[in-house]
């Protein structure tokens, strides 16, 4: 009988963007960190804020608050970067706040409602879950997290550029 309780909860890291609690499934987090400036890289993608170096491996960081929030990614004292894993590799999660580790019940996330979200955004959530009488928006790390596909190789940028 607890395997079936096992099964029917999730376990889902909390971390803050500006107003909003947003959840990725615990078992693609590597680990928290504190955050650090990224080295900036030239010709990075939209989105990339630059590359830490994690243990002797080179990670990218991202700005998830540009693509949810439509601003820029500011560091405050308690910003935090998550390191998780993409399809693309390791990806660090640039945000505000890290607080908490929690399990929710399976019946109890719901799919996000379509009239709240953009075109841009709606791929990224997976449902939204009432948490202690707050909403938490749970992503859907295969698609908030940047793939290989959102990558702008140099010659096509070069392209653009002359156009």
């Amino acid at each position: 009988m607890e395997a079936n309780a096992t099964t029917d909860r999730r376990q889902f890291v909390l971390f803050r963007l500006g107003p909003e609690e947003y959840g990725l499934p615990i078992e693609r987090v590597q680990s928290i960190i504190r955050y650090e400036d990224p080295t900036p890289v030239p010709h990075a993608p939209a989105g990339i804020e630059g590359v830490i170096n994690l243990r002797g491996q080179v990670i990218p960081v991202i700005d998830l608050a540009m693509r949810l929030l439509g601003t820029p990614f500011t560091p405050t004292p308690t910003a935090r970067i998550i390191v998780a894993e993409g399809d693309a590799g390791l990806i660090g999660v640039a945000v505000d706040s890290a607080s908490e580790v929690v399990s929710i019940p399976v019946s109890e996330i719901r799919p996000a409602p379509d009239t709240a979200l953009t075109a841009e955004t709606a791929d990224a959530f997976e449902g939204v879950a009432s948490q202690d009488d707050r909403l938490v928006i749970l992503l859907d790390p295969e698609r908030a997290l940047p793939r290989p596909g959102f990558r702008v190789p140099a010659d096509a940028a070069e392209e653009e550029a002359d156009v």
